[in-house]
């Protein structure tokens, strides 16, 4: 199956709330993807009672050395921005991979500061 997109980006400023943020359920079984541009910021809010791991997957090498992949911890209940800004995890198809080790009251989202 392929993965899911993350929604559009948000454009935000210093008063968007942070309520206010278009987040959707993530895709715990295929993953999610977004289309790299190096100033996104990702949201990821987990509502959940334990931890999760967020798993930014590398794509590439750079110097002939491999890029591991990026793994964040979202504690429970807390709200996590992520910026991804390392264009080695760009796959060929100008996307980013992200696996979830859950994704029960997981959501995410891409905003664009302003």
């Amino acid at each position: 199956m392929p993965r899911t997109d993350l929604p559009a980006a948000q454009q935000v400023n210093a008063s968007t709330p942070i309520a206010a943020l278009n987040l959707a359920a993530v895709d715990g079984t295929n993953g999610n993807q977004w289309t790299y541009k190096g100033d996104q910021l990702l949201v990821v809010r987990n509502g959940g009672a334990s931890s999760i791991t967020a798993t930014i997957k590398s794509a590439t090498t750079v110097d002939g050395l491999v890029v591991p992949d990026r793994t964040v911890t979202i504690a429970a209940s807390a709200t996590a921005v992520i910026l991804e800004a390392q264009v080695a995890r760009q796959l060929a198809n100008g996307k980013i991979y992200i696996d979830w080790s859950a994704a029960a009251s997981v959501t995410a989202g891409l905003i664009d500061p302003a």
